[in-house]
């Protein structure tokens, strides 16, 4: 709280910070909510009415990250129950205007390259330069939390930059069936197709989540059809390729893959050191050597996770006033790290227990042998993989030493042909999943 009064300070006189905020105490915070405890129900209202805008944006200045400031009073006990955030109710909007989504702290400034990502990280660029002329449409695919939806969002904010006049529309797969459904019970199914018809550019995230639905998919697949023929660039994003999208019509996969797909693969050490760096930086917080090298060893998948820590490390040096170091870290991020357990760990726990289970080495089920004593177990532990993680079939093929990820895929048809026809066999597999989710 020091350091948010001594901002406080900046602006206000000696008389105004000791009537309302020298006792001002902070009673919580995460990486959502910060509770400021008031010492009476009076100035809990005043601070509420008058400084809460003030506030918010010095505590947010201070740690790098947007938080919702809730106040209390004393008067009503310190440790009474804070509510929980409210979801502000959204107002209706006309089916038919645009939608304009779009975060300003995602761009290709701060995204940080490496071998993992840097054919995703200029193909979009490219697109973002030179809508529709190159790379159309763009397709961007890997798994959860590796910077898919930086990407779309540096795309949206480099076109807003150098194409202002373009209708941009940034919507999730989810977002569009959703949209489909309430204008075909509003009957105002025109209207829809006026809105996404109409467009410049299309993103779409977690289009994946177009699969089984067929209806939705003939809607789509005659929007993308509309904005393709008038030469607007389309950009998807997926955690798997468009031959992976499980029932998605072969159309719409082809269309798909007629562009550029581009995969996004988990950072190597060496990027995740540089990703921690330039986010601690965008934070604003000084991060010592050795708790890079700590948190970038623990944290190999998913860059959510990146962020979650960082946010946990600062909101605690705010509380506590201590500079963080190594010994604080490990203390502050034990059980988040746990929680956040690497898929390299999953894997390994594959690996061991099928080759436990069926007698077949690690290296054998890695081998091209197509014995059925070696095949049948490698393509469980493919399924139990594919089941486990969030890895794609092109990253789970590199683990199995295959060519390419068709191997992978008629692995996990296998199993999934036997679990449909053999109860006992998908009791088996379901008992395999359940021991090692308990391991």
């Amino acid at each position: 709280m020091d350091g948010l009064k001594e901002e406080l300070s900046k602006i206000y006189s000696s008389t105004t910070m000791s009537l309302w905020f020298d006792q001002l105490a902070l009673l919580s915070l995460d990486d959502k909510q910060a509770v400021l405890v008031a010492p009476t129900e009076f100035k809990k209202d005043i601070l509420e009415k008058k400084y809460l805008d003030v506030l918010t944006e010095k505590l947010c200045g201070i740690l790098g990250f947007e938080v919702e400031i809730k106040i209390i009073s004393a008067e009503s006990g310190p440790m009474a129950k804070v509510p929980p955030l409210e979801k502000e109710e959204e107002p209706d909007e006309d089916i038919s205007a645009y939608k304009m989504r779009f975060n300003p702290n995602y761009t290709f400034e701060n995204f940080v390259v490496g071998k993992s990502n840097e054919l995703a990280q200029s193909a979009s660029l490219a697109v973002a330069r030179h809508p529709a002329e190159l790379n159309n449409p763009l397709f961007l695919y890997g798994p959860s939390g590796l910077g898919k939806t930086h990407l779309l969002f540096a795309i949206v904010n480099e076109i807003r930059k150098n194409f202002k006049n373009y209708h941009i529309l940034y919507v999730t797969g989810e977002e569009f069936t959703n949209e489909l459904i309430d204008a075909l019970a509003q009957k105002k199914p025109v209207a829809f197709r006026e809105k996404y018809r109409n467009l410049d550019v299309l993103l779409v995230d977690d289009i994946q989540f177009l699969a089984n639905k067929l209806g939705i998919q003939e809607e789509f697949f005659h929007t993308f059809d509309t904005l393709y023929k008038q030469n607007k660039q389309i950009i998807l994003a997926s955690d798997c390729h468009p031959r992976e999208i499980n029932n998605l019509e072969e159309r719409l996969k082809s269309r798909f893959e007629s562009g550029l797909v581009a995969d996004i693969q988990p950072p190597d050490l060496e990027l995740r050191v540089a990703i921690f760096k330039r986010k601690s930086v965008d934070m604003g917080i000084d991060i010592p050597n050795d708790v890079l090298l700590y948190l970038a060893e623990n944290i190999k998948i998913n860059i959510r996770q990146i962020e979650g820590s960082l946010k946990k490390l600062k909101a605690n040096s705010f509380i506590s006033g201590e500079p963080i170091t190594l010994e604080m870290a490990q203390k502050v991020l034990g059980d988040f790290l746990k929680s956040a357990e690497s898929e390299d760990n999953i894997i390994d726990k594959i690996f061991t227990y099928v080759s436990k289970r069926y007698g077949v080495s690690k290296d054998a089920l890695k081998s091209q042998k197509r014995n059925a004593d070696i095949a049948y177990p490698r393509h469980i532990a493919i399924y139990l993989t594919r089941e486990l993680t969030s890895l794609s079939q092109k990253s789970i093929a590199k683990i199995f030493a295959r060519k390419d990820h068709t191997t992978v895929y008629n692995s996990i048809m296998v199993v999934e042909k036997k679990i449909k026809s053999d109860v006992q066999f998908e009791r088996e597999i379901n008992q395999i999943i359940n021991e090692l989710k308990g391991q």
